[in-house]
């Protein structure tokens, strides 16, 4: 029977308790406590069937909701909005959002570099009139900024919020109707004033016309997120649905706890190790103190005398002070990411080398894809990512917000108002993604069986006016070490990742054009076939259970003189788009 280990750490992370007292469950045989083959002590999860966050995740439905798709495109508002965390979660989820409104100028730089097509509104959520969007969007999100509640009045409702942004993401529910709304903030929202806050905001909620599901805090580790961030979620259902016995189900969690190696390397969360990218350089003097803290250490690692050093007055006070000179560890989540990753009092030191984080590994900690890139100078951009949601998380939420969108959906069928847009010409939302289960297509199609059989070109010399600019192509990144038979055309087959998105439907492919990185395309494939296949195929060492969608392609013409750029716009690796449009580059 294979184990998943899990670390004392992070068992004390899942079960909100201390390291000490999950080592101590290790030490005293309340829980069976083994070594993993780096000498690490810890636990198997297969043998903590009743610690109930470890019971979810071994009998978790994560792999069936990863596939929740939309009926229809069901339209949204995000507020708040921040560098886009939240929304590209929420967008992937099948959202299409037709307001995001935000403050920060470098944010909104940053969401319109990334999704040109988003009507991001820039400026205070104040001045913003919602009363046109009035029964035209479905959903409503926003992580609103938690400052100071009154609690001068008799019922704390909504008068009790005036002068904070709940009050604002109210005024939006008001004037806008959605079905449904989500409101994300810190935990400490729970028991802040001793829940004095939250008594407020569910009285507003209900003034509102809402029903408010039970609040829930996330923890980001349990939903494919290397980082141990906490998120306390509400959600609110409009009365009139909620009458009719519609209800939200949380999102299970993943089966195992996301690390730094998961983010920093080529795996199941990315499918290449993390780019080169700026990031923030220690002092002299600081890189000296950083590089004596062991991996997973702090300043209590420290030799006496560095720690009075370093810590100053603040050696001879109480309290752990753990986040100072703080280096991560590599086999372990990121602790919560700050706005900065070299602040003394939250250390965030690379787990291997005397440095802070750089902004992609930071990214990709808040599981940001690689193609979502950030404006602003270096401080803009560490604030940027260290405010936001984290993607995968926002992800999770949203396919369980989609299916009770479905679910409401099946039993009234509404026509989406871009679905008449589209009619009267008007231009079109971002498509739809559609995102493959190999092992479900393994049964559909045994390994061998053609899902594309599209017409060979028999040897055929082929010019433009051969081509057919309205059959869909696939630009897909080519990674470095299998990129040489494309350099010069020799190339006669392409394997996908393990996952494979692509906003057009498999059996509606035709072309297909290799992404050099740094590069561009430049060359033009017919896919002849595709078919499932396995890594194996290709890769000796590979899994030969290790299932691959294979397009079988042949060389057509290299449609330009020298490599065009283009973005990868689609989740991970992989985009789509028509001959039409790669003609007009």
């Amino acid at each position: 029977m294979m184990h998943t280990f899990l670390s004392a750490t992070n068992l004390a992370d899942l079960t909100g308790t201390s390291l000490a007292t999950a080592q101590k469950w290790g030490e005293s045989g309340v829980y069976p406590y083994h070594k993993n083959e780096k000498g690490k002590e810890g636990f198997y999860m297969e043998e903590l069937t009743d610690v109930e966050p470890v019971r979810m995740m071994l009998n978790t439905r994560w792999e069936e909701e990863f596939h929740v798709a939309p009926l229809r495109d069901y339209t949204s508002v995000e507020l708040f909005a921040g560098a886009g965390g939240l929304a590209l979660g929420m967008h992937l989820a099948g959202f299409r959002h037709v307001l995001l409104n935000e403050m920060d100028a470098m944010a909104c730089r940053t969401l319109r570099r990334n999704q040109p097509k988003w009507n991001v509104l820039e400026g205070d959520i104040h001045q913003v009139d919602f009363t046109p969007l009035r029964g035209k969007v479905d959903f409503l999100s926003g992580g609103f900024p938690c400052q100071a509640f009154s609690y001068a009045g008799k019922k704390g409702g909504l008068n009790d919020t005036r002068g904070t942004l709940f009050f604002e993401l109210a005024r939006a529910v008001r004037e806008i109707q959605p079905k449904v709304f989500m409101g994300e903030n810190v935990k400490g929202l729970l028991s802040h004033e001793d829940g004095k806050t939250l008594d407020i905001i569910r009285n507003a909620i209900a003034e509102l016309g809402y029903t408010l599901v039970e609040p829930r805090v996330l923890k980001a580790i349990m939903y494919q997120v290397p980082q141990k961030r906490e998120r306390l979620i509400l959600v609110a259902i409009r009365n009139d649905i909620y009458e009719q016995g519609f209800r939200f189900k949380w999102p299970d969690p993943y089966r195992r706890v996301m690390t730094l190696r998961d983010a920093f390397f080529s795996g199941e969360l990315f499918d290449q190790n993390v780019p080169q990218s700026e990031g923030q350089l220690y002092p002299a003097k600081k890189a000296h103190i950083m590089s004596l803290v062991p991996e997973g250490g702090d300043w209590r690692d420290l030799p006496i005398d560095k720690q009075k050093e370093y810590m100053g007055g603040s050696f001879y006070l109480g309290g752990g002070k753990t986040g100072m000179a703080r280096r991560l560890a590599m086999d372990e989540p990121s602790l919560t990411l700050t706005c900065a990753p070299a602040q003394k009092q939250t250390e965030r030191c690379h787990p291997t080398e005397t440095r802070p984080l750089t902004v992609r590994e930071y990214a990709r900690i808040q599981t940001f894809p690689d193609y979502w890139e950030f404006e602003g100078n270096l401080n803009d951009q560490y604030k940027q990512i260290g405010n936001a949601v984290p993607v995968n998380l926002a992800f999770a939420i949203g396919r369980s917000l989609i299916r009770l969108f479905n679910e409401i959906e099946a039993q009234h069928p509404e026509q989406s108002q871009y679905e008449e847009a589209i009619r009267a010409g008007q231009e079109m939302l971002p498509p739809q993604l559609f995102e493959l289960d190999l092992f479900d297509l393994h049964e559909q199609y045994p390994v061998g069986a053609n899902i594309i059989n599209n017409p060979p070109l028999q040897g055929k010399k082929i010019d433009n006016s051969d081509l057919d600019d309205s059959k869909n192509v696939l630009v897909s990144l080519v990674p470095d070490p299998y990129l040489e038979p494309f350099t010069n055309h020799r190339a006669k087959a392409y394997f996908t990742g393990k996952k494979f998105p692509s906003t057009v439907k498999l059996n509606k492919l035709f072309y297909l054009m290799p992404y050099t990185k740094g590069k561009g395309i430049r060359d033009l494939y017919l896919i002849e076939v595709a078919r499932v296949g396995t890594k194996h195929e290709f890769v000796e060492t590979a899994d030969e259970n290790d299932f691959r969608l294979v397009f079988e392609i042949k060389f057509v013409k290299q449609l330009f003189e020298d490599y065009k750029p283009i973005k990868l716009m689609i989740w991970r690796t992989f985009t789509d788009t028509n001959l039409r449009a790669i003609l007009s580059l």
